[in-house]
């Protein structure tokens, strides 16, 4: 059984494969883009990125009753509305300085919706990328998990990122004192997430994966 509030150092695909059906609240998480960025052991190739999005989206939307993530390229929304067309799409607005976008790509970004709790979520949100180096090539802003977790969650539910990088998401999920399962592939990645946990004030613990609170 997986422990709640912790993070692994293993395979997303495999981590899924545990949890039963419909067993996590929300899914948040920020895939492997399949740009090229320099990741400590994942090869981020367009073409391990489709395969990757191939047999993480069916898993994802078995265990989870709603998954939000990024398009991973706003001109890769043909594909998924052919292979897993979401059920909505929300607006992440990046703000533009009148430069290129720090992390490049565009001044705003879709995410894929699928699933719905009882939320009340608008689809568009403001969250400016974070100029800041903490060893992970392209870190989220917390505001972009605060703003998520907020409004498709309520506290003491269950969120987890089986691409967790450098934790924003799991932090935000302490902050907000939400349970979470973290994983990634590299142990240098979990050790950042676990140093920016451990920075922060113990958030709610109190279930099982089995028996998240509603």
């Amino acid at each position: 059984m997986l422990e709640l509030n912790r993070v692994y150092c293993m395979d997303g695909l495999e981590l899924l494969k545990q949890m039963p059906d419909k067993s996590v609240d929300l899914i948040l998480t920020d895939p492997p883009y399949g740009v090229n960025l320099d990741y400590d052991l994942y090869v981020d190739t367009e073409e391990n990125w489709y395969e990757l999005m191939k047999k993480f989206i069916s898993e994802a939307k078995r265990v989870a009753k709603m998954v939000i993530m990024p398009s991973c390229q706003i001109k890769r929304l043909m594909w998924f509305y052919n292979n897993f067309p979401p059920d909505w799409l929300i607006c992440w607005y990046k703000g533009s300085t009148g430069t290129a976008g720090f992390i490049g790509f565009n001044d705003w970004e879709p995410l894929l919706v699928y699933g719905k709790i009882n939320t009340n979520m608008h689809d568009y949100f403001h969250a400016q990328p974070e100029p800041f180096d903490n060893g992970h090539p392209c870190p989220k802003p917390r505001k972009w998990a605060r703003w998520i977790i907020q409004r498709a969650t309520k506290e003491g539910m269950l969120v987890i990122d089986p691409f967790a990088g450098s934790g924003t998401t799991l932090s935000a999920c302490k902050e907000l004192n939400r349970n979470y399962i973290g994983c990634d592939i590299s142990q240098k990645y979990v050790d950042i997430s676990n140093k920016r946990l451990s920075q922060q004030t113990l958030g709610f613990k109190g279930f099982g994966v089995e028996g998240s609170q509603k």
